[in-house]
């Protein structure tokens, strides 16, 4: 440490008021002087940078004299946007301040402006250059009358996408990074050749393969990437109905557990009519075995209740689709149910699963009216038994979670507003009365008649809300 930053530590420990005087005329004489130094940089004069600012010779003199302390924001960006420079504003400890000050010389204070900054040009031109050479690869094989297949089938796999080697990335990231977002001709042909080669037969594509679970993982998942698109449907279609048909002949669908993964991400993104919805319900009701919520409820499809969930979120939304989605939940709580996740000391129990699934559906649309229009179709339900307490006791613990109370609960002169007030209130009301038993219960509590009590109540409650509403 030099003298003058001992000198000046020992000076900022005086006070408050010493250190943001001081801080503050440093600032100014910083800021006063840089000014000064770009206007010299570029070889103008006070008038000449007024005029660039829409300003005059005297107040720039003024801007650069150290004492004066009160620039607007609005005059700073002008200069830096003559200067070609970006002006940046931030806090600052005081620890750096003694650094600042101890090394504050004019002379670094110059800056190059954007046209000149030999570093940006660095970043600009290797990132073009690597997107240039990729997407004119691409592009060039795609404008072929009939692109060929053994080049796409390479790039799967990592094998003759420029540069590829050189970065940390998967076939599937490389191509989509190299085509603009906006270029619809290019993803064009890629997803019809990728629905091609998705119905293909192996004898016509494993002769091109080296690693099949390379090949078969990146094809899937760039699949999942391009859709959701009709012709992708209908190929990963395929691919699942020969899945399954290797599944019933040997109990193996021969996809892996990665590619079994990628073929159930490729579908849900890739929906366009209801032909996988019994496949989702399958995921919702638990299958052959319901009783396990660890399991899928598909017999070679991984995942648990929330991909079921997420694959009827994306189905095309008709006139039906709330209903449907209604009935998933509904379907999913009546699982829970029979198989004993909704006594107070299952581990999970139907109070921690319920909300899960809700707030998949919430997030996925993101938006108050989600919330209504899902209550709406369990509503739609009631004569097919509608949703038990728990089913809306967990929307309204999501509702509130995700900060929509408000949005939902709006205008309750309205009727059908009204109902969705009367569901917040008494959803929340049995929520509660479950987490309370349930805290009760792990803590020990002296008198078990209290969670016999609890319990009575939340029974009581049953179907209350949409009913008494």
């Amino acid at each position: 440490m030099s003298d003058f930053e001992k000198r000046l530590s020992a000076d900022l420990d005086q006070g408050q008021e010493y250190r943001e005087a001081y801080a503050e005329a440093f600032c100014n004489e910083y800021l006063a002087t840089q000014i000064q130094v770009l206007r010299k940089q570029y070889g103008w004069t006070q008038a000449e940078l007024g005029q660039k600012i829409g300003s005059n010779q005297g107040r720039v003199s003024v801007y650069e004299a150290e004492d004066y302390g009160k620039w607007s924001l609005d005059t700073l960006r002008k200069m830096a946007s003559v200067f070609g420079v970006w002006l940046k504003v931030s806090f600052e400890s005081y620890g750096t301040l003694i650094h600042e000050a101890a090394h504050f010389q004019p002379q670094q204070l110059a800056r190059k402006r954007y046209e000149d900054d030999e570093e940006l040009r660095r970043w600009i031109e290797a990132d073009v250059a690597s997107e240039t050479k990729s997407l004119r690869t691409i592009r060039r094989w795609a404008a072929q009358d009939r692109p060929d297949r053994s080049v796409l089938i390479g790039w799967l796999q990592g094998f003759g996408l420029p540069e590829f080697g050189n970065r940390d990335a998967t076939p599937v990231q490389q191509i989509l990074e190299s085509v603009p977002g906006n270029d619809e001709r290019t993803l064009s042909v890629i997803t019809g050749e990728i629905a091609q080669l998705l119905g293909a037969q192996d004898d016509e594509v494993m002769p091109l393969v080296r690693n099949p679970d390379t090949y078969r993982d990146n094809l899937l998942n760039l699949a999942k990437a391009l859709g959701p698109r009709t012709e992708l449907q209908e190929g990963l279609d395929l691919v699942y109905q020969r899945a399954l048909a290797k599944f019933r002949n040997s109990g193996d669908p021969g996809l892996g557990s990665d590619g079994a993964t990628s073929l159930l991400e490729a579908m849900i993104r890739n929906q366009k009519d209801g032909r996988w919805e019994e496949i989702w319900n399958r995921y919702v009701g638990g299958d052959e075995h319901p009783e396990r919520l660890d399991t899928s409820g598909h017999p070679f499809l991984p995942g648990r209740v929330l991909a079921g969930v997420r694959g009827l979120l994306g189905m095309p939304p008709t006139q039906e689709y709330w209903k449907r989605m209604a009935r998933g939940v509904r379907d999913f709580e009546r699982r829970l149910i029979r198989h004993g996740y909704a006594n107070l000391e299952s581990d999970p129990n139907i109070m921690e699963e319920l909300p899960k699934a809700i707030v998949v559906i919430f997030d996925w649309w993101a938006d108050p009216r989600a919330a209504q229009q899902l209550l709406q179709g369990s509503i739609d339900l009631m004569d097919e038994g509608s949703w038990s307490m728990y089913a809306q006791a967990a929307w309204a613990f999501a509702v509130q979670r995700r900060g929509w109370s408000d949005a939902v609960r709006s205008g309750r002169e309205d009727p059908q507003q009204k109902k969705y007030a009367n569901a917040m209130a008494n959803g929340l009301k049995i929520y509660t009365a479950w987490r309370r038993a349930a805290d009760d219960l792990r803590s020990g509590p002296d008198d078990l008649s209290e969670i016999e009590k609890y319990e009575r109540e939340i029974r009581t409650n049953s179907l209350v809300v949409i009913r008494a509403a």
